[in-house]
């Protein structure tokens, strides 16, 4: 994928809540990371909006393979897997452009409102959801879980 938003024919592709269900069931994996081991390090977006991850490895593809959050979470009990999936996540945010990495460090990271991303990047709300959307979109793709949320 380039680094440009997806089109409109594109987002209309895909159930942006089916979308927006992987990413946050991500997240929970995240906050199950830092309850067991507090030492794991999580893909931080720097103030540039660059993905930034201190434990990265290198991994064959990006996708994950049998997606449910009860398989993540066994996965990443053990370091090495969990480095590796996380690797995973670093080079999927790795896909977003400068403008969907900072609505998706909003809306995921900081769970930011759509009014404050709205007065934040300076984009009217239709806008703000097509970036969220393209963003999603790129994010669920680049792991291979996209097929999950055509509509």
């Amino acid at each position: 994928m380039n680094n440009t938003l997806l089109g409109k024919s594109e987002l209309s592709l895909y159930d942006y809540v089916r979308l927006k269900n992987i990413i946050l069931d991500i997240f929970k994996t995240f906050k199950y990371l830092k309850l067991m081991d507090t030492n794991v390090a999580i893909p931080k977006i720097t103030s540039n909006y660059r993905v930034r991850y201190d434990d990265f490895i290198k991994v064959k593809g990006s996708s994950i393979s049998n997606y449910d959050l009860k398989d993540l979470l066994i996965t990443v009990k053990d370091k090495n897997d969990c480095y590796e999936l996380l690797s995973k996540i670093t080079l999927a945010m790795r896909k977003l452009n400068n403008l969907e990495m900072q609505v998706f460090d909003l809306t995921f990271y900081k769970g930011a409102s759509e009014d404050d991303i709205i007065t934040t990047i300076n984009y009217g709300k239709d806008k703000v959801r097509e970036i969220k959307k393209s963003a999603c979109i790129k994010f669920v793709s680049a792991l291979g879980l996209d097929y999950m949320c055509f509509k």
